[in-house]
């Protein structure tokens, strides 16, 4: 049987507590990936009364004007700022950014209680240490609960590419315990998915890189990246949010390569999930309920 992923947490006894229409999104990187799936945001939020907030380090430099979604006088000003001053505009909503390197006890904060509707973490960032930083958001272990307890039912959705292929992860626990009984078989929905750190945790493994780095822009101009990719992966992660906003996602990852013309999206599974963290097929789906 297939199942739909029920983002929304529960409250004590069981139930949902979603406002099916509220959401709540932080963006991190606004670079090529995620300049291109802002936009994309703004318009599934037409209409929803949500939030987005864009994090993003960076300024504009000339290399990145017109391959990324930059303009020749936003050269100088911060990424997160330009995409946000223009958001606002454009869609006539306040759109949040910071300029600080993402940091979960700052910019999680905003997540708020569970009542708060779909909590969604975008991840379009291209190097280990800033996925290390997000994956940290949904991992409890670490939290100090007396001072800030920790946001709960936040989803990562995980861009990344190489040239021309990449994938797309989604998930919200990074343990392996954390999708024990996931699946309800009635009503065919899955609460929880292991983490795009859980699926791939190389992700999180820093490689050596080339000195100096290149960012997207100066990687299209290289030709070791594609001029066309990072709009393929903000496509399909928009897919996704339109999909969890909507209550019809049913996809884990999706894996793309524009060379052989191919995507694969991997379903919400039960017995893909079990394989992925090491537990029998049973421990991930919860009993029914007795009669």
């Amino acid at each position: 049987m297939g199942y739909v992923i029920e983002p929304a947490p529960l409250a004590r006894g069981g139930h949902l507590v979603q406002d099916e229409r509220k959401a709540t999104i932080v963006l991190v990187g606004c670079g090529g990936t995620g300049g291109f799936l802002a936009e994309a945001v703004c318009r599934l939020l037409i209409g929803r009364p949500a939030r987005l907030y864009l994090v993003d380090m960076d300024r504009v430099e000339q290399h990145n004007v017109a391959r990324q979604a930059f303009d020749r006088t936003d050269v100088g000003h911060y990424k997160a700022e330009v995409l946000a001053n223009r958001l606002a505009r454009r869609f006539g909503r306040e759109v949040g950014y910071s300029v600080l390197p993402y940091d979960r006890d700052l910019h999680a904060q905003v997540f708020g209680n569970p009542s708060s509707g779909l909590r969604l973490l975008l991840g379009c960032v291209d190097n280990a240490a800033a996925r290390r930083a997000i994956a940290a958001t949904l991992d409890d272990r670490n939290w100090n609960a007396a001072y800030r307890p920790p946001p709960q039912g936040v989803w990562w959705v995980d861009g990344g590419n190489g040239r021309n292929a990449g994938q797309v992860l989604l998930g919200n626990v990074t343990r392996a315990e954390g999708v024990r009984g996931a699946f309800l078989p009635d009503p065919g929905v899955c609460r929880a998915l292991p983490a795009p750190s859980l699926q791939r945790p190389d992700l999180l493994d820093t490689p050596p890189e080339p000195q100096p780095a290149l960012d997207c822009a100066e990687a299209i101009t290289a030709g070791t990246q594609g001029p066309t990719i990072n709009q393929v992966v903000a496509a399909i992660m928009a897919s996704y949010v339109e999909k969890l906003l909507t209550g019809t996602c049913s996809w884990m990852s999706s894996y793309f390569d524009l060379d052989d013309g191919t995507l694969r999206c991997v379903p919400a599974d039960p017995k893909v999930v079990a394989g992925l963290v090491g537990l029998h097929v049973n421990a991930v789906v919860s009993p029914a309920p007795r009669p």
